[in-house]
């Protein structure tokens, strides 16, 4: 577990699961948690992160808790450690859930077969950055993973 983060956020057990909370307020831009490679997988899984077309990792806690949103409060960004930063896309109060869509890293996503986020602006499945429209793909704008920009 990245120790030196959970001063930041906190895990708590939710109705869907280990959750990652801020613990303190973050500003629009500002890194929340900085992910870590853990390993390298041979193939994708539920919980696996994808960084290249044929690559995917296991990432270290807390980045790995942080549940999918369609409505996210933090978006990607690829970093020195193999993995993901998630950096806030909006100011996060203190409290607030992590979040982000899965889809910013996923070309074509089996993680969440059934959306539970609750968003108004929920997609009710997530089918990976394949399949998402254009004005989605410009919202999250430098928030996706390296490989899947253009």
């Amino acid at each position: 577990m990245n120790l030196e983060i959970l001063t930041d956020v906190k895990v708590k057990l939710t109705d869907k699961g280990r959750s990652v909370f801020a613990n303190r307020s973050f500003s629009k831009g500002e890194t929340v948690v900085t992910g870590r490679r853990v390993i390298l997988l041979p193939d994708r899984t539920n919980h696996s992160f994808q960084v290249d077309f044929d690559m995917h990792i296991e990432l270290d806690e807390p980045g790995r808790l942080i549940n999918h949103s369609c409505s996210p409060n933090t978006g990607v960004r690829n970093n020195q450690f193999g993995a993901y930063d998630f950096i806030a896309m909006v100011d996060i109060p203190s409290g607030c859930e992590i979040t982000w869509d899965y889809e910013t890293t996923e070309y074509i996503s089996i993680a969440v077969p059934e959306c539970a986020c609750g968003s108004s602006n929920c997609r009710l499945k997530t089918r990976g950055f394949k399949f998402l429209s254009a004005d989605i793909r410009e919202k999250y704008g430098e928030f996706i993973a390296d490989y899947l920009k253009p």
